[in-house]
C-alpha cells in the first residue's frame, strides 16, 4: 500500500468521525422514532380533581391514542409539587417518566431551603402544554367590585389591607403586585383555595390571588369579582375583566403554565418528538375547547425556546422573592 497523502489521510479521519457520529447518533434517533415501546408514566404532582389533574386528563388521554401505548397519569401530591417532582428527577431519562408540573417549578426554590433536586440542572423541559392567567379578585361583600377601588382604598390607609394566597404560586403573584403596585398590603396564607374563597364571600379579607376557574361561577354571580387578570392579553372567556397594565399596575403579566418535564439527560431528539406530539394533541379542535373552558392557552413552545423561559422565571421570582423579605424555610 502507498503513501497516505495529507489530503487522503484528512477524508480517511473525517469519514471515521462522520461514521463514529453515525454510531452515536444513529440509536438515539432510533429510540425517538420508535418511542414508546411501552407503558408510559407521567406524574402529577396534584391531587385528583385539581387543575393540573384537570389539564392532564384532557390531553395525557389523547396522547396515549397517539403513541397506541397506555399512559398512565399518577398523581403524587404534596410539599406545592416537590414529592412528585423528586420522583421525576430520579428516574432514567428514557421518556417513560414524565413530569406534568405548573410554575410552582420555578417558584418553588424561594419558599424551601431543602429542595432534594436541582430545579435546573436536574429536569429536562419538553414543553409548556398550556398556558393560564391568575386572578386577583375581590370582595363584593368588603365593597371591592373594581381594581379602582381596592387601589384608592389601599393607598388611602397604608397597612391596612391584605391579600390572600394558597400556596407558593397566588404567594408570590401577590408579593409582585403588592411591589409593583406600591401598595402597604401583607398576606394572609390559606391552606387551600376553598378557605380563602369563603372568607372573601363573608367579607373578611378584600381580595386574593387564584386561577379564573376556580371563581368563575361566583364572579358571573355577582358574588365576587375578578378585578384583573395577569394575563398580557384580556381572556376570551372573560371580555369584561381588564388586565393588570390596563387598571394601572403594569409589569404583573406573568401568566401561570403547566408544563412537561422529563428528568435530566434525555436525547433531544426524543425530547423534540415528545413536544411535536403534545403540538399535535393541542390542535385538535376538542382538546382546544376544553383547554378554553379552563380560561388557558395552548402551549407548544419548542424544548430550547421553553428552557430559556425556565430560566428566566427562576431569575425573576429569586428578585421578587428577595423584594418582598421571603427566607426559604
Amino acid at each position: 500500500m502507498g503513501p497516505v497523502g495529507r489530503r487522503d489521510f484528512g477524508r480517511g479521519v473525517l469519514g471515521v468521525a462522520s461514521g463514529l457520529t453515525g454510531a452515536a447518533l444513529g440509536p438515539a434517533i432510533v429510540r425517538a422514532q420508535d418511542f414508546p415501546a411501552r407503558q408510559v408514566r407521567v406524574v402529577v404532582p396534584y391531587p385528583p380533581g385539581g387543575a393540573t389533574d384537570i389539564v392532564a386528563r384532557v390531553v395525557i388521554p389523547r396522547l396515549a391514542e397517539r403513541w397506541k401505548q397506555t399512559v398512565i397519569i399518577d398523581n403524587k401530591a404534596g410539599a406545592s409539587g416537590v414529592i412528585g417532582s423528586e420522583i421525576v428527577a430520579r428516574s432514567p431519562p428514557d421518556g417513560y417518566t414524565l413530569l406534568l408540573m405548573t410554575n410552582a417549578h420555578t417558584i418553588n426554590p424561594n419558599f424551601s431551603k431543602k429542595l432534594p433536586y436541582d430545579t435546573e440542572r436536574d429536569f429536562t423541559p419538553i414543553t409548556m402544554v398550556v398556558a393560564v392567567s391568575g386572578t386577583i379578585v375581590g370582595s363584593t361583600k368588603a365593597g371591592f367590585d373594581s381594581m379602582e377601588k381596592f387601589l384608592a382604598a389601599a393607598r388611602a390607609s397604608p397597612g391596612k389591607y391584605q391579600f390572600g394566597s394558597t400556596e407558593n404560586t397566588s404567594r408570590i403573584a401577590g408579593e409582585l403586585f403588592r411591589l409593583r403596585s406600591g401598595l402597604q398590603i401583607e398576606n394572609v396564607a390559606y391552606r387551600g383555595g376553598a378557605p380563602m374563597i369563603q372568607e372573601l364571600v363573608g367579607g373578611h379579607i378584600p381580595v386574593g390571588f387564584t386561577s379564573p376557574p376556580s371563581v368563575m361561577a361566583l364572579h358571573r354571580a355577582g358574588t365576587l369579582r375578578m378585578l384583573a387578570v395577569t394575563s398580557e392579553h384580556r381572556l376570551a372567556v372573560l371580555p369584561d375583566v381588564p388586565t393588570m397594565a390596563e387598571v394601572g399596575v403594569p409589569g404583573v403579566n406573568r401568566p401561570g403554565w403547566f408544563s412537561l418535564f422529563g428528568p435530566s439527560g434525555m436525547l433531544p431528539a426524543l425530547t423534540q418528538r415528545i413536544r411535536d406530539d403534545v403540538v399535535a394533541v393541542l390542535a385538535e379542535p376538542e382538546v382546544l375547547s376544553k383547554i378554553r373552558e379552563l380560561a388557558g392557552k395552548p402551549g407548544g413552545e419548542e424544548p430550547e425556546a421553553f428552557a430559556h423561559r425556565v430560566k428566566a422565571e427562576l431569575a425573576l421570582w429569586r428578585e421578587t422573592a428577595k423584594a418582598a423579605g421571603i427566607e426559604p424555610e
